[in-house]
């Protein structure tokens, strides 16, 4: 066992057994990825496996003994640019503003939503949203045929559902939506299920073993909207969307990310055939409660806090 594969440790977690150690992923922001990939320059260099202008992006990840590469795709790819510019408008219309902060290592951004495509009533009817046919995979392409046999391999194709709905309309009008205007709110979660259940589909196509969707549903201590509404609104459509991905490969494994409390919904989750539970926000909830509760059924991705405990606390701390 000492021998397993960063593949064969994800599988066999994922399969509720217990490799040689638990498997690790971590994202950063970008200001933290080029600061750690300029500190460890030299080695990426050294173990490039081709000259590809995609593998300093997963060199560093293997550097830090991640068993996971994990790609980004869809409507979250508008987050974060490199772009010169403080404004920029991505390719839903969707109009960014770049937000600087100072910290000991320097300065670094997060970008807000200043413009919402579809914050007027009357701008939905003639929406054209993006054609997922134009969707580049030569980057997902080139990691699965470089890293996919040794590493396991991971898309992201969340903000599909009630985010996306939240990207087009603004937050506050979003959650007018799923109460006073649930016509409106379905048909714009239809058409972002839609873009990324296909995106998704032809992911599975080019070898990936784990898809993956994103929602916020919950703040600090309670959910931003009711179960009762998710199970109306929400539900149907992810469900919709986990099914037709396993139908296209019944081995696909789908993980679900929700800061905050969700315990509510947990079970729902399950019921649609969700397979891994991300972060599990422990300033939110247990995650010994979680992982007593729903152990058996779900895979818990994460539950160390990036509020506390990796900022703030001590290396003695984080091990």
């Amino acid at each position: 066992m000492s021998n397993l594969s960063s593949k064969e440790r994800m599988i066999m977690s994922l399969n509720h057994q217990e490799p040689n150690r638990v498997p690790y992923q971590v994202s950063f922001v970008p200001e933290m990825f080029n600061l750690l990939k300029n500190k460890y320059l030299n080695f990426i260099e050294k173990n490039k496996k081709s000259n590809s202008k995609y593998d300093d992006m997963k060199e560093l990840d293997i550097f830090l003994g991640h068993d996971m590469l994990d790609l980004c795709h869809g409507i979250s790819l508008g987050y974060y640019r490199n772009v010169e510019s403080d404004t920029y408008t991505d390719e839903w219309g969707i109009k960014w503003k770049k937000v600087y902060y100072n910290t000991i290592n320097g300065r670094g951004h997060y970008t807000e939503i200043i413009k919402f495509p579809l914050a007027n009533d009357h701008s939905i009817d003639d929406y054209i949203p993006p054609n997922p046919e134009n969707e580049d995979f030569s980057y997902t392409e080139e990691i699965i045929k470089t890293y996919g046999r040794e590493y396991f391999i991971s898309a992201h194709i969340g903000s599909s559902l009630f985010e996306g709905l939240k990207y087009l309309r603004g937050l506050t009008q979003s959650l007018i939506d799923v109460i006073a205007n649930k016509g409106i709110a379905s048909k714009i979660i239809n058409m972002t299920v839609d873009y990324h259940l296909k995106i998704g589909l032809k992911l599975i196509e080019k070898g990936i073993d784990m898809l993956w969707l994103a929602d916020d549903y919950g703040g600090e201590d309670r959910m931003l909207i009711s179960s009762d509404t998710f199970r109306e609104l929400i539900k149907p459509k992810m469900g919709y969307m986990i099914s037709e991905l396993k139908r296209k490969n019944k081995n696909i494994k789908i993980a679900f990310h929700s800061c905050g409390y969700i315990e509510p919904i947990i079970d729902d989750l399950i019921e649609i055939g969700l397979d891994i539970l991300n972060p599990i926000q422990p300033e939110a909830m247990d995650p010994a409660v979680i992982k007593k509760r729903y152990g058996r059924k779900l895979v818990l991705w994460g539950s160390i806090s990036n509020q506390r405990t990796l900022p703030f606390g001590t290396p003695k701390d984080v091990e």
